[in-house]
């Protein structure tokens, strides 16, 4: 069960957030600890992760797009939970990432530093996170980012192996002539690099075998 406490906390800032939110059009979900606001593809968020640790609480927030046609096909080839899958996000990536850091989280102890939190977390939205939001829900800036360096890791992404996943669906929903290929960029690189579980590597086989049969139409 969540800590009473950090969860008072998150309702607080949310509070402290819903205003701002509200001009842009993110509703507060607070089951899902999510602004979100609905997009022609799917959906974009800012997630508030609180963490309590005594009389203080770290705050951290992470943007989320999901690209309904990537998950819709993705999702069931992972490792995610059925009952998640509406939820699933194409990219979770720490806000703090946009500004060249791993991670940034805020103390909050008290009315003052929730305050600072909120009015750095509302900063940093206007001058990247909500920009970076809209670009990304779009199919073909969300592809160009998976995919314009296959060979590298995407500093972005939480899990690498699902970037190999979702990678290749973008690459196959353009659809990209270059879709062989980057499929068989990412199966090495589960295998070789990453060397995940014999079960996750088939399940991404099975997923490209799916793309190579799928049709729009």
């Amino acid at each position: 069960m969540r800590n009473i406490q950090a969860s008072t906390r998150e309702n607080r800032i949310a509070e402290r957030l819903i205003p701002f939110f509200r001009e842009w059009g993110f509703t507060w979900l607070p089951h899902l600890h999510q602004f979100r606001q609905s997009t022609e593809r799917g959906f974009t968020c800012v997630i508030l992760s609180v963490s309590d640790y005594g009389d203080s609480s770290l705050l951290e927030a992470h943007l989320g797009i999901r690209i309904d046609d990537v998950e819709n096909i993705a999702f069931p080839f992972t490792n995610g939970l059925p009952g998640f899958q509406p939820d699933s996000m194409t990219l979770a990536t720490p806000l703090a990432r946009l500004f060249g850091q791993a991670f940034e989280r805020f103390e909050v102890s008290d009315e003052n530093s929730a305050d600072e939190a909120v009015a750095a977390i509302r900063a940093q939205l206007q001058e990247k996170g909500l920009k970076f939001l809209r670009r990304y829900s779009s199919l073909e800036h969300m592809d160009a980012l998976f995919n314009e360096t296959p060979e590298e890791p995407l500093r972005l992404a939480h899990n690498q192996a699902n970037r190999c996943f979702r990678a290749a669906v973008l690459a196959r929903l353009l659809p990209r002539r270059d879709f062989e290929s980057l499929a068989e960029t990412y199966g090495r690189h589960l295998r070789e690099e990453l060397r995940v579980p014999a079960a996750t590597l088939e399940k991404y086989l099975r997923l490209i075998s799916f793309l190579q049969h799928y049709s729009q139409n």
